[in-house]
């Protein structure tokens, strides 16, 4: 039976050693899915490289599978220096020549690189953001189960407070994490060593979707609390999917990031909820989106300056002191199926979802604090658990000091109460929430979205 071969150095399911035999080089080249192998030397270096062209020619010979590899493999190959240009390495990609090897000045291998993972030169780490949401209007009628049959809406914004991630890629396939908001860190060996169960479930569900074939360190962390209702955990996998499409030579486009979040959330961890904030986070600003059982539209809607700043102006945030109860409400949102009181809860936001769209293209706002008021209180009739007394009190003081009205975001529960404010209220508002021993914010709009880059050191 062939033994594997040992492990060589720079990226080592790239290469393998000299010692190895052709059997083990098939298998390296099947596993590392490159097409293209190299072969190290004694010394480290890289003294040939074996594609799956060099195979079939040996199995066509009816070469012996269990011969040492360097009988086969082409001793002068293509290949470029580290800290080669993206256009030098281009350049060096031909009709037959599709990988090609970066070494450095001691001929190590460094990386291989090739369609869909192209080499860009020095250490090079991606960063990203991705912002937190306000949804508006339209929530529950974005899950799938609902919206293939009856179609949904949401209407939404995002604001400045984001979660950051940063991602370098490392030299073996090692995977290590690190969470600021849990202060915790993990290591694994590989990415098939990932289990779920930790506090970073997410980031490792999306690896294993995402299936990079590389090693990576990854950083994040977020401008808000675990169970906001402000569509955090969306945003962090935004996030992590845009850095690692900086690596990607085949760019993912905005639809595209955001289904992938959503089979990370919703499919590969089977936590429950609908699609909207997967959208809000990664396309930004105010969207009217569009589901249905054919496809799902992103619409953005282009408020005047004045609009944007009147609104900054009359909106607050309010942690209610409390996580949101977003799991066991979904829960109980999928359970409904198709209920009379969950059908006719869909379409009057729906309606007022395209009332309110309409408002805000036209700058008018005075009736904001009233749809919210009214989403709120259809949101507590449907599912009792949304709202308890300690939150309707809370509610209830705002709206005394002067909120037209409001709602908590995400399922309920807790997290954060949205308040729409009278004008020239907007303090007595706020003082009224302080004095409860409460924490209000203003409320700052984003524009841009998720966004993604790269650096070098």
């Amino acid at each position: 039976m062939s033994e594997p071969a040992p492990q060589a150095a720079g990226e080592g399911h790239l290469a393998i050693s000299d010692t190895g035999r052709l059997r083990d080089a098939m298998q390296r080249l099947r596993s590392s899915g490159r097409g293209l192998i190299c072969v190290i030397g004694a010394e480290g270096t890289v003294v040939g490289v074996i594609s799956d062209g060099d195979i079939r020619n040996a199995l066509l010979e009816h070469a012996d599978m269990d011969v040492p590899v360097t009988n086969h493999m082409t001793r002068k190959f293509a290949f470029a220096y580290e800290g080669a240009t993206k256009e030098q390495v281009l350049k060096l990609f031909s009709g037959r020549i599709r990988q090609v090897p970066i070494l450095d000045r001691q001929h190590r291998l460094v990386t291989i690189a090739g369609p869909g993972y192209l080499y860009l030169p020095g250490s090079v780490f991606a960063r990203a953001k991705a912002p937190a949401r306000l949804s508006l209007a339209g929530g529950g009628t974005d899950f799938t189960d609902y919206f293939v049959k009856h179609g949904g809406v949401s209407l939404s914004t995002t604001i400045a407070r984001y979660a950051h991630v940063a991602i370098r890629k490392r030299g073996d396939r090692k995977i290590i994490l690190h969470s600021a908001d849990q202060n915790e860190g993990l290591e694994v060996e590989d990415a098939s060593k990932l289990v779920y169960g930790t506090p970073f479930d997410l980031i490792a569900a999306t690896i294993k979707v995402m299936r990079p074939d590389f090693g990576l360190e990854i950083h994040c962390g977020t401008d808000f609390g675990p169970r906001s209702g402000l569509g955090g955990s969306a945003a962090l996998l935004s996030a992590v999917i845009g850095c690692l499409n900086e690596f990607r030579e085949e760019q993912l486009d905005d639809y595209s990031i955001a289904e992938h979040s959503f089979e990370v959330e919703r499919v590969e961890l089977g936590i429950p909820g609908g699609w909207q904030d997967q959208y809000a986070t990664v396309f930004g600003g105010f969207n009217y989106i569009e589901f249905d059982d054919r496809l799902n539209s992103v619409m953005p809607l282009r408020l005047s300056a004045a609009t944007v700043s009147e609104l900054e102006a009359r909106l607050l945030l309010c942690h209610t002191g409390r996580e949101h109860l977003g799991g066991a409400i979904q829960h109980e949102n999928s359970r409904r199926g198709d209920a009379a009181d969950q059908l006719a809860f869909g379409e009057r936001v729906k309606e007022i979802a395209r009332a309110m769209k309409t408002d805000l293209l036209r700058g008018r706002l005075n009736d904001l604090g009233a749809m919210l008021h009214e989403t709120w209180e259809l949101k507590k009739s449907l599912v009792a658990e949304s709202s308890s007394l300690q939150l309707d009190a809370i509610y209830d003081a705002a709206r005394r000091a002067g909120a037209d009205g409001g709602r908590l975001m995400g399922t309920g529960g807790g997290g954060y109460f949205l308040f729409c404010v009278k004008p020239f209220e907007r303090y007595q508002v706020w003082r009224s929430l302080t004095d409860r021993g409460l924490a209000v914010e203003s409320v700052v709009l984003d524009t841009a979205g998720m966004k993604s880059w790269t650096s070098r050191s």
